[in-house]
């Protein structure tokens, strides 16, 4: 009787940014290290645009869905038939948008609920103010982005290991893996 071999199966990292691009390497090399490494599920940060200055998968921001539009071609463009994951907020007026449009090429989207600041706030019983309480998300992300540093004392794109230890040691890995559906999703 012969086995099956599987092979590996491998995604593009593309992250929003530094923040987004060490939460992902926490996740998946450190906090459940064990669960992705078994996994045939392997990601590369190898995306280089640099006349777009898109470098180790950072985008370097997203600022409406003309930008993305414009990088998501040219990575589309130059890394043809491999998959993709990106890592995302979801902050700006234009995400469903974006959502679309990657589903639609079939790549795979995790958006970071409403933003990383917001999500790690959250995680840490910071206890941010509501989405509801902003005009619009351009407020909600500043004001994200403030009490953030005021709460832990440096930007979210300065976190380290052990700034995301300290924020991820008291929350149940199932709040972890709702909270990031899509990336754990993959490994089914």
């Amino acid at each position: 009787m012969s086995t099956k071999k599987s092979f590996d199966v491998y995604y593009l990292l593309v992250s929003e940014g530094t923040t987004e691009y060490r939460l992902f390497g926490y996740l998946t090399k450190n906090k459940f290290k064990d669960v992705f490494s078994k996994s045939k599920i392997k990601f590369s940060d190898k995306v280089e645009l640099v006349e777009m200055g898109v470098s180790q998968g950072k985008l370097n921001g997203v600022g409406n869905i003309k930008d993305f539009k414009k990088k998501y071609k040219s990575i589309r463009e130059k890394y043809k038939g491999q998959k993709r994951f990106f890592m995302l907020d979801k902050d700006i007026d234009d995400s469903s948008d974006i959502e679309k449009l990657i589903k639609k090429n079939s790549d795979i989207v995790q958006f970071i609920e409403y933003n990383s600041e917001y999500l790690l706030l959250k995680l840490s019983s910071k206890n941010p103010k509501d989405r509801s309480e902003f005009k619009n998300l351009g407020e909600f992300r500043d004001y994200c982005k403030t009490e953030f540093q005021k709460q832990f004392s440096k930007k979210a794109s300065d976190f380290k290991d052990v700034d995301f230890d300290s924020v991820f040691k008291n929350v149940k890995d199932n709040n972890i893996k709702r909270s990031f559906a899509e990336l754990f999703s993959t490994l089914s």
